[in-house]
């Protein structure tokens, strides 16, 4: 099975006040947003994909909506996103709504710590835990490996999130903790191409138009 990881578009626009918004902020796609699930959908539109599975976030059932009409439109692949709250964006707490100025006032070094290597913060009430949101990607990727088994298959999630999806092959969250490449950009895409359970990394936090080329030269493989 190859998996394909999208996170959604931008949510906040020029002059916005950018702060951080997790699962109990259900903000839409902003116009620039909106474009870049148009660049996925059209990078996309000629791999066939099995399934597409999103949050149930406005923002990134939005996203994974576009790219579904796209394959139609291309692959007379009719295809509905199907919502899973294991993709859903972490609940940042206390953080919700705070910019990135107001966090480091308010929490001192812990914003820094999670952005550089990825360590959840103590007290600001965070409403999970990085084993459970493993868990629940290891629970996720066991089922669709028994539905889509030598098909491709889009998930749709937030970058909180989505950086756990390295932790599906062995020292890979931790070399890129390491080298602080663990996080994806909004609009971007990564490939994980499995081979039974075991998977390997074609590609993480590229443009849409850099997996394109990725896909085909897999398919000529």
């Amino acid at each position: 099975m190859q998996l394909i990881l999208a996170r959604h578009g931008n949510t906040f626009g020029p002059g916005d006040k950018v702060t951080w918004v997790g699962s109990a902020n259900d903000l839409p796609l902003v116009k620039s947003g909106l474009e870049q699930a148009e660049r996925a959908a059209a990078a996309l539109a000629n791999t066939k994909l099995a399934a597409i599975y999103c949050a149930p976030l406005l923002r990134t059932k939005k996203f994974a909506e576009i790219v579904a009409a796209q394959q139609i439109a291309h692959n007379t692949n009719h295809i509905t996103p199907v919502i899973d709250n294991r993709l859903t964006e972490l609940d940042y707490g206390d953080w919700s709504g705070l910019s990135d100025d107001e966090i480091a006032e308010k929490f001192g070094d812990s914003l820094q710590n999670w952005m550089n290597t990825s360590t959840w913060p103590t007290n600001c009430h965070w409403a999970s835990s990085e084993a459970q949101v493993t868990a629940e990607i290891k629970s996720l990727v066991a089922e669709l490996e028994a539905k889509h088994s030598g098909e491709t298959v889009l998930l749709v999630s937030s970058n909180g999130r989505l950086r756990y999806f390295l932790k599906l092959i062995a020292g890979e969250f931790e070399r890129r903790v390491a080298s602080k490449q663990f996080k994806m950009g909004t609009g971007r895409v990564s490939l994980l191409n499995g081979q039974g359970q075991q998977y390997s990394l074609l590609s993480w936090n590229d443009e849409p138009a850099a997996l394109k080329e990725i896909l085909y030269s897999a398919s000529r493989a």
